[in-house]
């Protein structure tokens, strides 16, 4: 028995924050048993998931290549040898620490490093590498719930499809 007319509750399997998975007026959906528009909500709703766990891990790894170059910088200050200009424009510009909380230099007139300006360059950069790793972590959770929802989605398709399965072949045997 095909469904004529579909509109039923789809907002369960919808990504947060993401539109819902509707089959309502969508032709894909005419004629479809109700496996199998279970199975198209499934689907559907696994595949949006997927895309934004692709998403998150792409944005993961601009993170992770901001760190690298940040933990560079940090080695920089800590030995001195660094051009302070271009590390003050990374801290500034890409890793968000105001420029109020940057020394003017690191290293005296001759050329020698300055301790305390070494320590608070270090420190300002050390905290925003610590939120970045934070939000990194975060991120990892978001990222593996995200994968688990998807699994849920594909796990219920494919359940469904089980249960209709073994229900026909009981039907069948009850036939014979």
């Amino acid at each position: 028995m095909a469904i004529d007319t579909i509109q039923i509750a789809t907002n369960r399997y919808a990504p947060e924050g993401a539109q819902s998975i509707s089959l309502y007026g969508d032709d894909l959906a005419q004629g479809l048993t109700l496996t199998q528009l279970v199975q198209q909500v499934c689907i559907r709703a696994a595949a949006a998931y997927e895309a934004q766990s692709v998403a998150k891990m792409n944005a993961m790894a601009g993170d992770s290549q901001l760190l690298s170059k940040a933990a560079d910088v940090l080695k920089g200050i800590v030995t001195g040898k660094i051009n302070w200009s271009d590390a003050t424009t990374f801290l500034v510009n890409q890793m968000g620490v105001p420029l109020a909380a940057l020394p003017s230099a690191i290293v005296d007139g001759n050329g020698i490093p300055y301790y305390p300006n070494q320590i608070q360059a270090a420190t300002a950069l050390q905290e925003k590498m610590n939120a970045l790793a934070q939000t990194q972590q975060e991120d990892m959770i978001d990222l593996q719930t995200m994968v688990n929802k998807r699994d849920v989605a594909y796990s219920t398709a494919s359940g469904v499809v089980r249960t209709m399965g073994q229900s026909m072949s009981q039907d069948a045997q009850n036939f014979i």
